[in-house]
């Protein structure tokens, strides 16, 4: 019976670590800065001076699907964003960063979590699709570096 057991979660765990993961975690701060006072702009238009407020930026390949983000189980956010190609920005607010979000994507049906473990470390969170062949991933980057806009 033992030897059945650890051979069924030998072969789960197997099948579980060569599933590609619907989220990649980039944590980063190496790139180009915004002016002082465009980041001044910024946290004043989303209300985001306080340090227990963090901006959440939706970035590359939103097409006009619905998102809808969730924190304590109420929306927070529920809007159609579309991809700016020049500034390669879809839309971004602030939120709460001592309670974890759920954001839900209803094009791809995927949810993704936004735990507050690194969300209470860094001022910006920005959340890019990709497509590869069919298949969604969400590339999440912590900074506190905020890109030019």
């Amino acid at each position: 019976m033992r030897k059945i057991v650890f051979i069924s979660i030998s072969l789960v765990l197997i099948g579980l670590t060569s599933c590609t993961s619907t989220v990649k975690n980039v944590y980063r701060d190496d790139f180009r800065s915004a002016s002082k006072t465009e980041i001044e702009k910024i946290h004043t238009e989303v209300n985001a001076k306080n340090k227990n407020r963090t901006i959440l930026f939706l970035t590359q390949t939103y097409k006009g699907e619905k998102i809808t983000v969730l924190q304590n189980g109420k929306t927070i956010y529920s809007e159609y964003p579309i991809t700016n190609l020049n500034n390669r920005i879809a839309s971004y607010f602030s939120f709460d960063n001592e309670r974890d979000i759920v954001i839900k994507d209803n094009n791809s049906k995927k949810e993704i979590l936004i735990p507050t473990k690194n969300t209470s470390k860094y001022k910006y969170v920005y959340v890019m699709k990709k497509v590869k062949k069919g298949k969604f991933q969400f590339v999440v980057t912590y900074s506190n570096t905020l890109r030019p806009i």
